[in-house]
């Protein structure tokens, strides 16, 4: 069965763009240097309307994701097994960061800030836990779906 499932372009920008940060912050932290705050990319912070909220959840967009898993399941035109496993997998990815994001942003005082800079780190590193983990396991699920296809 032909592969229906990709990268979802969105999930891949905001896993980039967040490593890309987090490694930022990282190296100010430890060097005693001011850290700018952090909000995902294409949204502009503002947390007082529910638009606004809203604009918050576009930007853990995964359409494409979730288009494309739900043709993996028609029954004229199937995809294969990786495609349930990887869709999934990035729309579940996603969410979690966008309900991480809001509870940061939701509350007076980050939890366990005293292991902030310890987290920044991990997730700023190449092969760290955003990219190293979460987009890197995408494309071998990918990878591996398309293999012996036609």
């Amino acid at each position: 069965m032909p592969q229906k499932g990709d990268i979802d372009p969105n999930v891949e920008k905001v896993i980039e763009y967040f490593r890309d940060k987090k490694e930022q912050s990282y190296e100010k932290r430890t060097n005693n240097q001011q850290v700018p705050w952090v909000r995902p990319p294409d949204w502009d912070g503002d947390l007082q309307t529910t638009d606004s909220w809203k604009a918050l959840h576009d930007a853990f967009n995964t359409d494409k994701a979730e288009e494309d898993f739900k043709s993996a399941f028609e029954a004229d035109s199937p995809g294969n097994s990786s495609d349930g496993i990887l869709l999934s997998l990035q729309i579940d990815y996603l969410a979690q960061m966008e309900r991480a994001y809001r509870a940061r942003v939701g509350q007076s005082m980050p939890r366990a800030l005293s292991h902030l800079s310890t987290r920044e780190k991990g997730h700023g590193q190449q092969f760290g836990a955003l990219k190293g983990m979460a987009l890197e396991y995408f494309k071998k699920i990918k990878k591996q779906g398309t293999e012996g296809s036609t």
